[in-house]
C-alpha cells in the first residue's frame, strides 16, 4: 500500500522547523507540502533543508481548502496522512493506522490529538449538533475526519471531489467530507493510538476580525448543512433559522451569505 504525507503551510515556518524532522522519519513513499504564496521563507525553508519533498508553491494565497485538493492532486499514495503544518506526528501513526484501512468501508482515520477527540453529533430540530466525543482507549466512529490530522483513502476522496472549495476560506469543509462519505456508504473512524501533538497555531484568527472570523464559521456550518441534510427535515430547519434570527438579528449576515455563496456556486 503507497502511502502520502499531504501538508498545506502558509507562514508556517516556525511550526516546520520543529514537526518537520518527524514528519521526515515517517514510513511512508513521499511527502508532500503545498505552500500557499507563505511570505515568511517556508518553500525556501523547505527547499533547501528537505530536498526529499515534493514541494508546490502557489502564486497567491488560496487558502486551506484548495491547498489541500492541490496537495492530494499531486500525491500519489493509496492512504494520504493529511496534516496540518502545526501538527507532529508521534512514531507509529502510520502503523496504527494503516491497519484499519484493510476495510474496504473505511474512509479515513482521524488522529487522537489529546486535547479533543472524535466527533459525535446527530440531527436536533432540523439543525447539526456535534460535540467532541468522550475521550478514551476505544476506537469510535466518527461524524467527520479531522482535517487537521487525518488517514484518507484517497480513491474515495477523488471519488467525492474532496474539499469543497465553497467553504474557502476554510471551516466545515471536513463535516461536509464526512457527511457526504457517509452517504457513499463509508465509515470515518477515532483511533486513541494514532497520536499526534497538535499546537494549533490559529491562522485565521491572525487573518480575520473575531466577528468576520465567526461570520465565516456561521456561514460555512450552515452551507454544510444545506447541503447534507433530508428533505423531510427542511421545515424544521427553517423553523430553527427564523428563531436563530429572532434571538439575534445579527444571525441574518451569515445566512444571506450562506445563501449568496450557495446560489453563485
Amino acid at each position: 500500500m503507497i502511502t502520502s504525507v499531504v501538508i498545506p503551510v502558509y507562514n508556517g515556518r516556525k511550526y516546520l522547523e520543529d514537526n518537520l524532522p518527524f514528519v521526515n522519519k515517517l514510513d511512508v513513499n513521499e511527502i508532500v507540502i503545498v505552500d500557499d504564496a507563505s511570505t515568511d521563507g517556508s518553500a525556501e525553508f523547505i527547499a533547501k533543508n528537505y530536498p526529499n519533498i515534493k514541494l508546490i508553491k502557489h502564486d497567491a494565497n488560496k487558502r486551506f481548502p484548495i491547498s489541500v485538493n492541490d496537495g492530494f492532486k499531486n500525491a500519489t499514495g493509496d492512504i494520504v496522512f493529511l496534516l496540518n503544518q502545526d501538527l507532529k506526528p508521534h512514531r507509529d501513526l502510520v502503523k496504527n493506522a494503516l491497519r484499519h484501512f484493510k476495510d474496504d468501508c473505511i474512509f479515513a482515520v482521524t488522529f487522537n490529538e489529546g486535547d479533543h477527540s472524535w466527533a459525535d453529533g446527530k440531527w436536533i430540530s432540523g439543525m447539526l449538533e456535534f460535540t467532541n466525543g468522550k475521550l478514551d482507549d476505544k476506537l469510535h466512529e466518527s461524524l467527520w475526519p479531522s482535517g487537521g490530522g487525518s488517514a484518507i483513502r484517497r480513491d474515495v476522496w477523488n471519488k467525492l471531489g474532496g474539499f469543497d472549495p465553497i467553504f474557502t476560506p476554510g471551516y466545515f469543509e471536513d463535516l461536509d467530507l464526512g457527511l457526504r462519505a457517509s452517504k457513499a456508504g463509508y465509515k470515518n473512524i477515532w483511533d486513541p493510538r494514532c497520536t499526534v501533538t497538535h499546537l494549533v497555531s490559529g491562522t485565521f484568527p491572525k487573518v480575520f476580525t473575531p466577528k468576520k472570523l465567526q461570520y465565516i464559521k456561521e456561514r460555512n456550518y450552515l452551507i454544510a448543512v444545506w447541503k447534507n441534510i433530508d428533505l423531510k427535515l427542511w421545515p424544521a430547519h427553517i423553523f430553527s433559522l427564523i428563531k436563530r434570527i429572532i434571538r439575534g438579528p445579527g444571525y441574518l449576515v451569515p445566512v444571506v451569505w450562506a445563501l449568496w455563496k450557495r446560489l453563485a456556486s
